[in-house]
């Protein structure tokens, strides 16, 4: 499928590596002209996704250096204290994970918003830990049950631009082997996809293809959360 891409215009943050950096390679690939933004020191446009103030200063200069915006990818994340339980777990730390993963996205949304057309598109990264959980995750979980919240509330305010989400399982990025262990991934007993996977899915929704997706959550687990746990 010709995903219609050449030529537009597109933003990533959390561009730098993983899922974020998978998402830039894919959308140079298809023909898109990419600003990434992160905030790893020689990133091509360093900001904070928490700092209301460098954030919008990144995304002015990032459009101007695009000439325009037709695509925003929202890949900015933490996982934060994985594994550890809500009662053990600093406010600190709780409030961490909710600012890059929560205020994040709604500031990235906030800032790219006025650049974008009728024909723009959002996608935000989430997360099947938004539908399902064990203990440890409960910070995380939360964070990314928020962001599909947010996802429906902006398609509806931001229309006509459109704002979906990418909801996948565990994907294989250093973030997910520095909280599982490099062990972990490559014998887990369940599907792992890769980054490129995943990357895949948000061009499709961030493309004129989806035009009549908005507003959705796109749960990419191979199907483990419409599982019963129930002996059947």
């Amino acid at each position: 499928m010709d995903l219609a891409l050449t030529g537009k215009k597109a933003l990533v943050t959390g561009g730098a590596s993983g899922i974020g950096l998978a998402c830039a390679r894919a959308l140079e690939a298809e023909g898109a002209t990419v600003a990434v933004l992160d905030r790893a020191p020689g990133a091509q446009f360093v900001t904070d996704v928490t700092d209301a103030r460098s954030l919008a200063a990144a995304v002015d200069s990032a459009v101007e250096w695009l000439g325009g915006l037709d695509v925003v990818v929202g890949c900015a994340g933490i996982s934060g204290p994985v594994g550890d339980l809500l009662v053990d777990t600093p406010a600190s730390d709780i409030a961490a994970v909710l600012a890059v993963n929560v205020l994040g996205q709604l500031l990235l949304a906030k800032h790219v918003y006025p650049h974008m057309g009728a024909d723009g598109s959002i996608v935000l990264l989430g997360s099947d830990s938004a539908f399902v959980s064990v203990p440890g995750m409960v910070p995380y979980s939360a964070s990314k049950g928020a962001v599909v919240s947010m996802t429906r509330a902006l398609a509806v305010e931001f229309a006509p631009v459109r704002v979906n989400c990418v909801c996948p399982s565990v994907v294989d990025t250093p973030m997910a082997r520095a909280d599982l262990g490099d062990q972990a991934i490559e014998e887990a007993e369940f599907p792992v996809q890769s980054a490129g996977e995943v990357a895949w899915q948000v061009l499709y929704l961030a493309s004129e293809r989806s035009r009549a997706v908005n507003g959705q959550a796109v749960v990419a687990d191979f199907g483990y959360s419409v599982r019963s746990g129930f002996p059947a």
